[in-house]
């Protein structure tokens, strides 16, 4: 099983193939942490999701996410070609704003989509030459970067990104405070990194695992250790 992580969430490729699509996929949809993009290399077909019908062809593109309800149908005369690729999320507690963009989006279909990565990663897949695991993860973190800059087109990216460059500094101002604040309170730690007690509290919890209280309790006991 292939394994990476791409901004801040960890993935498994559950499924990975293609071909050609001669019978219908009837409606069903995927689980909490399923998400399948399909790249569709030729032929004709139809795409029903969310309730509307979309014309599949050479270039056209498709994300269905957790819970969305779709299903494929073929054109025998002349059928699709496709890649698809069948991402299990494991864990996303680390997910930046970027990471968190994509697993927002649970439907996605773009009519124009250049296909020759995911043919690459079709081949890398099926030839299984020597470390072929670290070739896919290479491939399908590209992949899903140019996926993530139709998601976000120039300015919508930057502020994720500002928002992310806040938190980073925001730790650095919490660690610090931790480390040599001996009266340190709640309010204190709020007002220093500009935020309300309750989004303090939370920013502890996801990425401390801990509360300010608990915080607190393992900076004094680190302070007492003595080399």
């Amino acid at each position: 099983m292939v394994k990476f992580i791409w901004n801040g969430i960890e993935w498994s490729v559950a499924n990975l193939g293609g071909g050609a699509l001669t019978e219908d996929i009837e409606p069903h949809s995927h689980s909490k942490n399923g998400y399948e993009l399909h790249f569709i290399t030729g032929g004709k077909g139809n795409l029903i999701a969310e309730n509307k019908n979309y014309r599949l062809k050479k270039g056209s593109f498709f994300v269905t996410g957790p819970g969305i309800k779709h299903a494929q149908y073929a054109f025998p005369e002349e059928p699709i070609t496709d890649v698809f690729i069948y991402l299990q999320k494991i864990n996303s507690g680390k997910a930046n704003s970027v990471g968190n963009a994509f697993l927002n989006r649970k439907f996605t279909f773009y009519d124009d989509f250049e296909t020759a990565v995911p043919q690459m990663i079709l081949k890398e897949y099926q030839n299984k030459q020597l470390d072929y695991e670290t070739a896919l993860q290479g491939l399908i973190i590209n992949l899903l970067t140019q996926i993530l800059r139709l998601y976000l087109p120039g300015g919508e990216y930057k502020e994720n990104m500002e928002a992310d460059n806040l938190n980073v500094k925001r730790f650095v101002i919490i660690d610090n405070e931790f480390l040599y604040n001996k009266k340190i309170t709640l309010h204190s730690l709020s007002e220093k990194i500009g935020v309300c007690e309750r989004q303090t509290q939370r920013l502890l919890k996801k990425y401390y695992g801990m509360s300010f209280r608990e915080k607190k309790k393992q900076a004094a006991n680190n302070n007492t250790f003595k080399c």
